[in-house]
C-alpha cells in the first residue's frame, strides 16, 4: 500500500506568502539597520570631534589662568 502525497494549493500559496514575508521584513530590518549604524558613525565622529575641542579650550584656558597668575604676580612685585 503506497501512500500519496498531495500538496495543496493553499498550502503552497500560504508558504510563497510567508517565504515573501520573511524576505520583506528582513529587508525592512536591514535598512533600518544601514539607518542606525550610518547615525551611529556619525554621532561618534561628532563625540570625538566634541572631545578634541574641549580638549583644546582647556589647554587654552589653561595657558590663560597661568599668564593671568604671571601678570599678578608681576603686579604684586611693583
Amino acid at each position: 500500500m503506497k501512500k500519496k502525497f498531495e500538496l495543496h494549493l493553499d498550502a503552497v500559496v500560504v508558504i510563497v506568502l510567508l517565504f515573501v514575508a520573511a524576505l520583506a521584513m528582513n529587508y525592512v530590518q536591514y535598512r533600518i539597520y544601514a539607518d542606525l549604524a550610518a547615525e551611529n558613525r556619525k554621532l561618534q565622529l561628532q563625540a570625538l570631534e566634541d572631545q578634541l575641542n574641549l580638549e583644546s579650550l582647556r589647554i587654552h584656558v589653561d595657558r590663560l589662568n597661568s599668564e593671568q597668575t604671571q601678570v599678578n604676580a608681576m603686579a604684586g612685585e611693583n
